[in-house]
């Protein structure tokens, strides 16, 4: 990137804001001042030095801008844009709830699992995402859920399988976002950690909000006790209070 002193600039702007030198400066002279082809900021890229480290794009992922202004230009007329607050839900692995990080491993009894007791913070996490990575297997069923039953898939509300960092979680009364809809989620810093913008509305739940949408990040240890069983480690992305959310063409 072009690099440019500091001192220098500001002495220039001071200069600029003198009543000597702004009226030999029109408006006319300043709207018709050419674009230097090699200036500061000439390409997306030159961004890299100055922007948040969140909006940058993750390797072999074009600038979320790139991604918006391709997507824009399909519409003949401009999209109108729904806002929703937007959270992550995850399947927690049993195996990450260890007691030297702080976990309770009180066995804990689940209604539904027929006597079977599992470490109460697994059993919290598992009542809140709705599946859990159990550490060992029962037959072929790897999953345990919310109902205590056990599964062979981490299932969606219509028997489908859930997708990582594609499907995604609305209330049961979302009339604008159905099941089984596609909606782009405009937002950089969710693009950027979950490496897409368009999902699938693959789960409901009646604990959700209607204005609410919830992104599934896939399997992953628990960020730590307390309300870290409820984050998944691996991803950074909490909850982002306001999202444009675009339905995709059906």
């Amino acid at each position: 990137m072009r690099q440019f002193d500091a001192a220098l600039l500001a002495s220039a702007l001071i200069a600029l804001a003198s009543p000597a030198v702004a009226t030999k400066v029109t408006w006319q002279e300043l709207l018709n001042t050419p674009r230097p082809f090699d200036g500061l900021m000439e390409k997306a890229e030159d961004f890299a030095e100055i922007v948040p480290p969140q909006n940058m794009p993750a390797e072999g992922l074009r600038f979320f801008t790139e991604m918006a202004r391709d997507l824009y230009a399909t519409f003949e007329q401009p999209p109108t844009s729904h806002y929703f607050f937007c959270t992550v839900y995850y399947t927690p692995h049993e195996s990450g709830f260890e007691a030297e990080r702080g976990f309770d491993l009180t066995p804990t009894a689940m209604r539904g699992a027929r006597g079977r007791k599992y470490a109460a913070d697994f059993v919290r996490a598992v009542g809140m995402e709705g599946f859990g990575r159990l550490a060992a297997p029962v037959g072929k069923n790897k999953y345990l859920a919310y109902n205590g039953r056990l599964h062979s898939r981490i299932l969606g509300n219509r028997n489908n399988e859930l997708i990582p960092r594609h499907s995604i979680a609305v209330n049961t009364r979302n009339k604008l976002v159905p099941s089984g809809r596609k909606i782009w989620v405009l937002d950089p810093e969710v693009y950027n950690q979950f490496g897409a913008a368009l999902y699938e509305v693959s789960d409901t739940g009646g604990g959700l909000f209607r204005n609410q949408i919830d992104l599934y990040w896939g399997e992953d240890d628990p960020r730590g006790p307390g309300s870290g069983v409820a984050r998944a480690a691996s991803c950074d992305v909490p909850v982002r209070w306001i999202v444009p959310v675009l339905p995709a063409s059906k």
